[in-house]
């Protein structure tokens, strides 16, 4: 995870039932293909999915999706299977055909993106030594002065740290953005895994400590046992202070707002505060900090440190976080813990697979562009704006209808209902990629400056007007969002497709997949 990462508080929910079962063998075709019957049935959804001989009343899932079940594997790259894992796949595969037509062309960016993730003969012949400077610098830092200075060129290049943070919306003023701080400096995705005393846990810690230890011998350290143990102890006194997962996601608790000045009571000697904000950007007049106690809390743990044992831990979340631009004896181990140990995945995506999500991180809007032309056709996007109409107008009727509320509740539910936007396919503003610097044979490179690029561009938010053009997902991407400070939500053409969506299903299919 990244120290500071553009974040928007995405929330989407699907209900996968009968009218959303889909093989892998019945995976649509592109839209160019559809006739005038939907892709999926006589309606729209896979009856032939459906297990009929389970009482719904039952077992509701066994009922709708038995039979879809019980023929369908988990590929050995997932850790689960389900509509929006087949419809990625098939995303990645269009994804896939636009870059391979574009593959090895000076002229074409996302070519020499694709390209260069694919140049495996290149990645391994160069080993460690494009991270190298970087580990270098880490290890020459010799006094805890120099920590602070380290914390923030790491959040530069996507390297996570002590704590998190991004640009957003502020929630209590929605017109103007602001800099969140969260809770970090921790390597495990859950504070539990530290401090929940049962096996399975136990279990977790001894693997995570055996893969620091393996991770720190890739990089050519010694005693990386006893190192490792180290910055495990370490992390286990940042988990002790964080928040639980019920707090953190209080929005009421988690709302609390400081001035630059008052950000002092957040630092110590080893990790200055107010320093780090002003190197990140001169435009941090005041913040939000989600879990303050947390942040101070880790703080002083970090004062009390060795220095030794932070620049490990910082090494360590160099290693990790840009595994997947390093050789595969790298990036194997990260795999090996982090995708099978934690997720239950059996092996990595095949290398193609991990160019496309490369390529569409590093250049996504640049791929998106071509993916809304190619595969979104206007009537799908002229029938999605018709469902949406009538789901608001429905909306605005339920409202005048409402016996309890008040008539000037009324009203200003009627007016925010007004004002409320709603996304269909793509932008009608492609982001801008002037100045990102892409090589066809230089995958790290391509990643630290894609990374130290988007922190800019995130940062370059602050003190302008909200984007409201914007999007937080690609065209390509097999989801959709709430996004409640902006008032929207925000439907990517690739779900735009069976069995979530179907211009010639029959609405209420529709009406219920999307």
């Amino acid at each position: 995870m990244r120290l500071f990462v553009t974040s928007i508080l995405l929330a989407g929910t699907a209900i996968v039932g009968a009218s959303t079962t889909l093989s892998a063998r019945e995976a649509p075709a592109p839209a160019a293909e559809t006739g005038s019957k939907p892709q999926l049935g006589s309606f729209g959804f896979d009856e032939k999915g459906m297990d009929k001989t389970v009482a719904p009343g039952d077992d509701f899932y066994g009922f709708a999706n038995g039979a879809w079940a019980k023929a369908t594997p988990i590929p050995a790259d997932k850790s689960n299977y389900g509509m929006f894992t087949a419809l990625d796949d098939l995303s990645k595969q269009r994804v896939r055909e636009i870059l391979e037509a574009v593959k090895g062309d000076a002229n074409s960016t996302i070519g020499r993106a694709y390209t260069s993730y694919l140049d495996t003969a290149t990645v391994e012949y160069r080993g460690l030594a494009p991270i190298q400077p970087w580990l270098n610098k880490v290890k020459a830092v010799d006094s805890k002065a120099g920590y602070s200075a380290l914390v923030v060129e790491a959040a530069k290049m996507g390297i996570s740290g002590p704590f998190g943070g991004y640009v957003g919306q502020d929630d209590k003023h929605p017109e103007s953005y602001i800099f969140t701080i969260y809770q970090g400096g921790t390597g495990l995705p859950d504070r539990d895994m530290y401090l929940v005393d049962n096996p399975k846990m136990a279990s977790i810690r001894t693997a995570y400590v055996a893969h620091l230890a393996k991770m720190l011998t890739l990089a050519g350290e010694d005693n990386a046992e006893a190192r490792a143990k180290a910055v495990m102890e370490l992390e286990t006194q940042i988990a002790k202070v964080q928040w639980t997962r019920e707090d953190a996601s209080d929005a009421v608790k988690g709302y609390n707002k400081f001035t630059l000045a008052q950000t002092a009571q957040f630092s110590s000697p080893t990790l200055d505060m107010q320093a780090i904000l002003k190197a990140i950007s001169p435009k941090i007049t005041d913040v939000l900090i989600g879990q303050p106690s947390a942040v101070k809390g880790t703080a002083d743990i970090l004062d009390k440190a060795p220095i030794a044992v932070l620049k490990d831990q910082m090494l360590l979340r160099s290693l990790g976080g840009l595994a997947n631009y390093l050789p595969d004896s790298v990036a194997n181990e990260n795999f090996a813990f982090f995708g099978t140990t934690l997720q239950g995945t059996p092996q990595r995506e095949e290398r193609w697979k991990r160019a496309v999500t490369f390529t569409e991180g590093t250049l996504g809007e640049e791929v998106g562009k071509i993916y809304a032309a190619r595969y979104f056709p206007p009537e799908y996007k002229a029938e999605m704006n018709k469902l949406v109409a009538n789901v608001l107008d429905a909306m605005g009727r339920r409202i005048d209808s409402l016996e309890w509320m008040q008539p000037k509740t009324k009203a200003r539910a009627k007016a925010k209902l007004k004002n409320f936007t709603v996304k269909v396919g793509y932008p009608d503003r492609w982001r801008d990629y002037a100045g990102l610097e892409v090589k066809s044979d230089d995958l790290f490179g391509n990643a630290v400056r894609s990374n130290q690029f988007d922190f800019q561009y995130m940062i370059d938010k602050l003190g302008g007007p909200v984007r409201k053009w914007e999007w937080g997902m690609l065209p390509q991407t097999i989801n959709a969002y709430a996004n409640f400070g902006m008032m929207e939500v925000v439907f990517p053409a690739a779900i735009l497709q069976p069995p979530f969506f179907d211009p010639k299903a029959d609405p209420a299919v529709n009406y219920g997949g999307i």
